[in-house]
């Protein structure tokens, strides 16, 4: 939205919607108690009407809104009434154009959650985002926070979403909202399908300037803006939450096995047979304090920082970390796949070689990770072998590749050769897995830019012989 006549599109936008009707607010918020954002309209109406006890009522319902708006604490509701002649004289006074907008930006969102059309963005507000850079400066990614809809895509959760971004993101904020593509039996999203970008908000130096463009049709029946500059940060942001999930996933490992958490990052990679990981990125590197703490947070009973959001109307939860649970894998024995997941995200999902009846089903968990098992990664075993639960049973390569697919094996879970040294890096000693039946859809998901960790620490085991079911 740009800054032309306040006054004149607040006035504009409230012929076309009857959120200027205390009447139909009254009876909003008796059937949503909850939205705040539709008590803070009706105290704004009922302000206007010269009614102040009521007003200030709605506003103390209102809350944090109220206070991000007006940038003062919420009104606490005083023991005798106000003189409405009075203060109502006071209030007009106090409404310039700095209010116009910032009741006009509250409109918007309250026409959201109210399932409302949006005004379609005019050419102009189209024409800023043309000119946005396809790579952005790396301190640009930092201050930029993504919003991930995990669910279904309803203007209903959009307009809740919008909602927590206008409270929480006030000044100086971009924030970004997309939502993660479900996989075709609708049971997981899809994490390496790109998500939609439904909408963006640049918050100004002042909290009252919040430019919000909406780059996806179905969410606001409108004409969207491309979405450029959006784009341009999601690629590395996705990178980066992948990398700061395998962290997450490696510091629980190493809880889990130690009970206690490192102190150091290098004690994640120490050699075998306590090599939790290959090695760390350089981002990996300068997370781990930052995931220590949060991870410390956990345990002692404390919600991790900005890990779920409330959830929506319609129960979709809103995530600012949508890889917050850690890695799991998921091998199904009909389809021959083999998914690392987080959650309901299905992170990668490999194709595998399986042993038919052979193959066991239950519960397991990476109690070994070797490279080149045998001294060698062209042998039966490939170029990785993950241990399971200390069985003859293991997740490896093979030298047979074309019995991925088909049950050829004697038990074990044979995976390609690109396949098996992605997984090995990304999942980390500990991680937990579950073999079963008709768990998993049937896509091959792969990273056109595989995930690959430098290699810090010793995993060969040149003192044992490896005698896999293969």
């Amino acid at each position: 939205m740009r800054e032309k006549n306040h006054e004149e599109q607040l006035k504009d936008f409230f012929s076309q919607h009857p959120v200027d009707n205390p009447q139909y607010l009254k009876r909003y918020v008796k059937q949503h108690p909850n939205n705040k954002m539709a008590w803070y309209l009706l105290g704004r109406e009922y302000a206007a009407q010269g009614k102040q006890g009521k007003a200030l009522y709605c506003f103390t319902q209102a809350g944090e809104v109220y206070e991000a708006f007006e940038e003062q604490a919420a009104p606490v509701i005083p023991e005798m009434e106000a003189d409405a002649s009075a203060s109502g004289a006071a209030t007009r006074k106090r409404w310039g154009p700095l209010f116009w907008f910032r009741a006009l930006v509250a409109a918007v969102a309250a026409v959201l959650l109210l399932l409302y059309i949006p005004p379609a963005p005019t050419p102009a507000d189209s024409g800023n985002d043309a000119q946005i850079k396809t790579s952005p400066p790396p301190a640009q990614l930092k201050e930029t926070k993504v919003y991930y809809i995990a669910k279904e895509k309803t203007k209903e959760n959009v307009g809740a979403a919008l909602q927590e971004i206008l409270v929480k993101e006030q000044i100086s904020s971009y924030s970004i909202l997309v939502q993660g593509q479900p996989t075709p039996d609708g049971r997981y999203i899809d994490w390496l399908k790109p998500p939609t970008v439904l909408l963006s908000v640049e918050g100004k130096a002042d909290t009252a300037q919040k430019n919000i463009q909406y780059h996806d049709a179905l969410s606001c029946d409108c004409q969207p803006t491309e979405p450029l500059k959006p784009l341009s940060i999601l690629t590395p942001w996705l990178a980066q939450q992948e990398q700061e999930l395998v962290l997450h996933s490696s510091l629980q490992a190493f809880y889990s096995r130690y009970g206690k958490l490192p102190q150091a990052p290098g004690e994640l990679n120490r050699p075998y047979p306590d090599n939790v990981l290959p090695g760390l990125t350089p981002y990996m590197e300068e997370r781990f304090q930052q995931s220590a703490e949060s991870m410390l947070a956990e345990i002692a009973g404390k919600p991790a920082e900005a890990a779920a959001l409330p959830a929506g109307a319609s129960g979709a939860p809103l995530l600012t970390k949508p890889l917050s649970e850690p890695l799991r894998i998921i091998v199904d024995k009909t389809a021959h796949r083999l998914a690392l997941v987080s959650g309901n995200v299905i992170i990668r999902n490999y194709p595998v070689g399986l042993g038919g009846d052979k193959t066991p089903v239950g519960e397991y968990a990476i109690s070994e990770k070797v490279r080149n098992p045998n001294g060698k990664s062209n042998g039966e075993f490939g170029s990785r072998g993950m241990t399971l639960s200390d069985t003859l049973y293991a997740i490896h390569g093979t030298n047979k590749p074309s019995s991925v697919g088909k049950d050829e094996s004697h038990g074990c879970i044979r995976m390609l050769q690109q396949d098996v040294e992605e997984l090995f890096d990304m999942a980390p000693m500990g991680t937990k897995v579950t073999i079963g039946s008709g768990l998993l859809p049937e896509g091959i998901e792969r990273s056109g830019n595989p995930f690959q960790m430098p290699l810090f620490s010793e995993e060969t085991n040149p003192n044992k012989v490896y005698k896999w079911l293969d």
